[in-house]
């Protein structure tokens, strides 16, 4: 018999309307109040149960719901200064995910799972300006643009008194993933509290972005596959139904599957639509609810990995690509970026020992 995990105890008051019945057991309500925020969904979980608790319990929700509020807010207005950052020098730019998502598809916008970081897109050749334009109000790059290209999806950028900003040029997967430059042409316009205009991604690639995101995370945030079955009842299936056309497109048709098993093990529906074409995956047969639990207990939130756990992580994402040709395009990849880390550790390791050894010297005389 299968152990009842946390995911399980959270899940049903993510349902409309909530599952209250696991607030008359004591014990699993005080489980799902320490572990909530963990898997990203405290603020739903306070906002479901807070008319039917009182006293030390409402508290709880209040608070919750009280920072979940103030981070929203202050992410707004940190996205708000970027944005003018971007239009003083003609950069056009992409929200992704963020608080205008929240604002796009949850009511109120809040509850979404407060971000750490904003997340921005630009096109390849904007990259470089856009940088300057970051550079010169205090953010520093933590990541050269070069090997960013060469590796990854974006650039990560820091400030000493705002959010981390992560700059997009590919959507997910580092540089595997799609580029960002054909999501501009089906961008739609939105807006941030106070009239400035923002654009963001159509509903079809918002969705697969969304999507896209979970997978690279394995399937690990519960918040995550809530907000995409959420947007999923929010737009009409013809959107659902185009999402998945261009992961299939993309070669992602095996994340699309994996969805749909991580659908049927968690809410007992599909998450394909009628309509939606998804071709079998060299490695079909493996992609089932059974290994979507995998996914999920693997993907523990704050769970360190050995390198034992990273082999294996590499081997659960081999059997979600849609064809032998993907799963040999991404093991070289990951050899090549391995193989570089470990020419760039030494280098760095080298140049410290000359370093050394210098002051050393300078220090005999």
């Amino acid at each position: 018999m299968r152990l009842v995990s946390h995911i399980d105890l959270l899940t049903p008051l993510l349902s409309d309307p909530p599952h209250l019945a696991v607030l008359r057991d004591a014990q699993a309500w005080s489980t799902i109040k320490e572990h909530a925020a963990r898997y990203g969904v405290a603020a739903l979980v306070a906002y479901a149960v807070r008319p039917h608790v009182s006293g030390a319990d409402r508290a709880w929700c209040d608070q919750v719901l009280v920072e979940s509020w103030m981070r929203h807010d202050r992410m707004l207005r940190h996205l708000d200064y970027l944005l003018g950052v971007f239009a003083a020098e003609d950069i056009p730019v992409l929200c992704l995910k963020g608080p205008l998502l929240a604002r796009r598809y949850h009511n109120p916008p809040f509850l979404r799972k407060a971000s750490m970081d904003l997340d921005l897109a630009v096109m390849t050749k904007d990259l470089p300006r856009a940088c300057d334009a970051l550079a010169a109000v205090g953010y520093t790059l933590t990541t050269p643009i070069r090997e960013a290209l060469r590796e990854y999806h974006h650039v990560e950028l820091d400030h000493p008194s705002r959010p981390h900003l992560e700059l997009h040029f590919r959507l997910s997967h580092r540089a595997l993933g799609i580029p960002v430059e054909e999501m501009f042409d089906r961008a739609v316009a939105s807006s941030i509290p106070g009239g400035r205009e923002a654009r963001v991604l159509g509903p079809a690639d918002q969705l697969l972005h969304l999507i896209l995101h979970l997978a690279t995370s394995r399937f690990g945030t519960l918040f995550h596959l809530h907000e995409i079955r959420r947007v999923c009842r929010a737009e009409p299936a013809e959107v659902v139904v185009e999402a998945i056309r261009r992961a299939v497109r993309h070669h992602y048709g095996g994340v699309i599957r994996m969805m749909d098993a991580a659908f049927r093990s968690r809410w007992n529906e599909s998450f394909i639509p009628a309509g939606a074409i998804v071709p079998k995956t060299w490695l079909n047969w493996r992609v089932t609810p059974k290994l979507y639990r995998a996914f999920e207990e693997f993907s523990l939130p704050g769970r360190r990995m050995s390198v034992t756990d990273r082999v294996r992580a590499r081997w659960m994402d081999f059997q979600l690509t849609d064809r032998p040709t993907d799963a040999l395009r991404a093991a070289i990849f990951f050899l090549e970026t391995a193989r570089y880390s470990v020419t760039r550790a030494a280098h760095w390791r080298a140049r410290e020992i000359r370093f050394t050894q210098g002051r050393a010297g300078t220090g005999a005389h």
